[in-house]
């Protein structure tokens, strides 16, 4: 039987998970990111209880980033929430992984990518989202950007129904 390992987002360590530290997982990306003391504190703790911090094998970063362009998350995705869905990816091959996560877009990129996610503190979402970029003057369809190729109007992110 496999053991749950849950990979913790830093939402995990702000609102304070109750989990046995010895089954959390998470990237040195989060732990850049905790910066007030209270959360600094419950990461400490869990650290020293037996909490892994560990970087993601780049074959995993790379099938993320794939999956976040197919579900137009990939404008949204920082590189630390690549790094925790790639953690998540490369663990669930030999454990039962929950993603522990409020963040929308990582939560639908680990939807498609059949990674169980929980909700730190949030409702979480109800339904996979595939977004695309389209301009807001002419309406085009582009990959990235800020501003359309075609007219130099505003690019805005939309759903595609």
């Amino acid at each position: 039987m496999k053991d749950t390992i849950y990979v913790i987002d830093t939402s995990g360590f702000i609102v304070d998970i109750r989990l046995p530290p010895t089954s959390i997982v998470t990237v040195p990306a989060v732990v850049d990111e905790i910066i007030d003391r209270n959360t600094k504190l419950r990461f400490d703790l869990l650290h020293d209880g037996g909490l892994s911090v560990d970087v993601p094998y780049k074959e995993y970063k790379d099938i993320v980033r794939s999956t976040s362009i197919s579900t137009g998350d990939d404008t949204v995705l920082s590189n630390t929430d690549i790094d925790i869905l790639a953690k998540a990816l490369e663990l669930s091959k030999r454990s039962t992984v929950i993603l522990i996560t409020d963040d929308y877009a990582v939560q639908n990129v680990a939807a498609i990518l059949n990674i169980k996610y929980q909700p730190a503190a949030t409702s979480g979402i109800k339904k996979k989202i595939k977004w695309e970029l389209r301009c807001t003057g002419c309406g085009s369809v582009v990959r990235s950007g800020t501003e359309c190729p075609i007219c130099a109007s505003e690019i805005k992110r939309y759903r595609v129904k």
